[in-house]
C-alpha cells in the first residue's frame, strides 16, 4: 500500500495534477454552477484545456523516464508522437465515457456526432499547443524532425 501511495505521489508530481485539476474544474462547473447547462459553450474551452492537460502530463511522464537508451533527435521525435497519439487517445476514451453515460443514465452529454467531433478536435488541438511548445523548448528543427521521421519510415532506424 505504501508503494501504491509513493507511485500515486510521483505521478501526480510529474504532471498528473494537471489533468486532475481540469478534471475538477469540470466537476465543479457542471455540478456547482450547472454552467454546461446555462452556457452549453462552455464544453469548447474544456475539451482544449483538457488536451493541453493531457498533452502535458503525457510529455512530463516521457521526460522522466530515463535517456541512455536512443539518440536526442530520436527521442524528440518519439516524444511529439506519443504527445498526439496519447492525447488523442484521451479525447477518444472521454468521448466514450459520456457516451457511455448518455446510453447508462438517458443523458444528452454529447448532443450530435459534430459536437462530438468537435470535443475531440478541442482536445486534439490542446496537444498540438503543447507539441509546438515543447518542440521549441527542445529546439526541434524541422529538417531534424524530418530526418529522423523519413529514416523510421524506410526502415532504417537505429
Amino acid at each position: 500500500m505504501k508503494d501504491l501511495a509513493a507511485t500515486i505521489g510521483r505521478i501526480f508530481r510529474v504532471g498528473g495534477w494537471a489533468p486532475l485539476f481540469v478534471f475538477g474544474v469540470h466537476v465543479v462547473l457542471s455540478r456547482v454552477f450547472n454552467a454546461y447547462e446555462a452556457w452549453p459553450h462552455t464544453d469548447v474551452p474544456m475539451h482544449f484545456a483538457g488536451g493541453i492537460a493531457i498533452a502535458f502530463f503525457v510529455s512530463r511522464c516521457f521526460q522522466a523516464l530515463p535517456r541512455e537508451v536512443v539518440r536526442s533527435s530520436r527521442l524528440m521525435v518519439l516524444e511529439l508522437i506519443l504527445v498526439a497519439s496519447l492525447t488523442t487517445t484521451a479525447a477518444v476514451v472521454w468521448e466514450f465515457a459520456e457516451f457511455a453515460c448518455d446510453q447508462v443514465f438517458g443523458s444528452n452529454i454529447q448532443r450530435s456526432l459534430g459536437n462530438t467531433m468537435q470535443d475531440m478536435a478541442l482536445g486534439m488541438a490542446g496537444a498540438v499547443v503543447v507539441m509546438i511548445v515543447r518542440a521549441r523548448v527542445l529546439d526541434a528543427r524541422p529538417a531534424e524532425l524530418r530526418a529522423v521521421a523519413m529514416e523510421w519510415l524506410r526502415g532504417r532506424a537505429a
